[in-house]
């Protein structure tokens, strides 16, 4: 166990947040919902995925633990015994495990961030226990916080009489970037995705568009992961950066013409709302788990994705629109909406 930005006092909190899965999407959350709560205190007790920090700044104590899940799970209980947390917010699948034991005197959330019974890339029996699982630990006095409003309506129907379902929008940092309004030319068109080169993200999606687009386009995945999976996307063409601290993620974003989200299954998507928040026009693949957001989906297809795109830099009205619903989503997910449903998440936690 390890500890960074204090000392090796355990003082009770008001939030005491735990992600088996720390970095990535789920870091970035964590820190716009400690940013959206600046009266209370917060703690976090992660396992910390390696290769996956995006470097969001905080000023929180983390304690970092090791080993396997199992002696994670066994570790944060004993780590709740001590600190005694008036809320115990849980991020992900294998952190909702600790559902299972009793904590009488905490308030527990669980925020799901994609259930892990939608993933595409497990076999049938795979997705069934991770689906029994849910579902029997939805039955738990709790909040689950959905991210989207897939991910309420899937919580709603797995909730038992002693859980409560509320919907916790994610949000970006409002920041000043180096955006690029330059017109339109054959040498500045770029397409952009960010993520891990995973299942999840779907890199094969993404390197079948860009061998079927037509237009003389630069391709760009940032991020890293799966070996073969990035060996795919170089020989179609796509550029691919390799992990990246957020600030020059958030550059890559601004500079690019379209962001082109390419996962099999989400949650809500923390870099389509970056890329949102600097101006940069969004298309993402039409999964049933996006909808909702308010950002333009296009058909669940590589080749029609190409399409989008290649419609996206010819044809004025439709990138106008695209470009459109893509700032008007910036309001649905704006700060003011999750401090609200904090608020009510959290309550009087002092």
């Amino acid at each position: 166990m390890s500890q960074r930005n204090s000392g090796s006092t355990v003082p009770r909190v008001d939030v005491l947040h735990i992600s088996e899965a720390y970095g990535g999407g789920i870091q970035s959350a964590i820190s716009r919902y400690i940013d959206s709560s600046p009266d209370l205190t917060h703690r976090l007790l992660v396992r910390a995925r390696s290769g996956h920090d995006v470097a969001d700044d905080t000023s929180v104590d983390i304690v970092e633990l090791e080993g396997s899940v199992l002696t994670f799970l066994l570790q944060s209980r004993e780590f709740i015994r001590k600190s005694r947390p008036r809320v115990i917010h849980l991020h992900s699948s294998f952190a909702g495990l600790l559902r299972i034991f009793r904590f009488a005197d905490a308030k527990v959330v669980y925020t799901p961030h994609a259930y892990a019974f939608l993933r595409s890339d497990c076999g049938p029996l795979a997705r069934s226990a991770y689906l029994a699982t849910e579902a029997i630990l939805s039955r738990r006095p709790q909040t689950i916080a959905a991210i989207s409003p897939y991910e309420a309506a899937s919580a709603a129907r797995l909730a038992g009489p002693s859980t409560e379902v509320a919907y916790l929008p994610n949000v970006v940092q409002t920041q000043a970037v180096d955006r690029r309004h330059a017109r339109l030319d054959e040498t500045t068109r770029e397409v952009v995705m960010v993520g891990r080169i995973s299942a999840q993200k779907d890199p094969g999606f993404y390197a079948s568009a860009a061998r079927a687009a037509r237009s003389n386009v630069r391709w760009t995945w940032v991020g890293d992961g799966d070996a073969v999976m990035r060996s795919d996307l170089e020989q179609a063409g796509v550029t691919v950066t390799g992990w990246l601290p957020n600030a020059q993620v958030r550059q890559h974003l601004a500079r690019a013409d379209l962001y082109l989200h390419s996962a099999r299954w989400e949650g809500a998507p923390v870099t389509l709302l970056e890329a949102a928040a600097v101006g940069t026009p969004v298309l993402a693949r039409g999964i049933a788990e996006l909808e909702g957001l308010g950002f333009p989906l296009i058909e669940d297809c590589p080749d029609a994705a190409a399409c989008a795109v290649d419609r996206f830099f010819a044809d004025l009205d439709f990138r106008e629109g695209v470009r459109k619903a893509t700032s008007e989503s910036v309001e649905i997910h704006s700060p003011l909406v999750q401090n609200r449903a904090l608020e009510a998440l959290y309550g009087n936690a002092r």
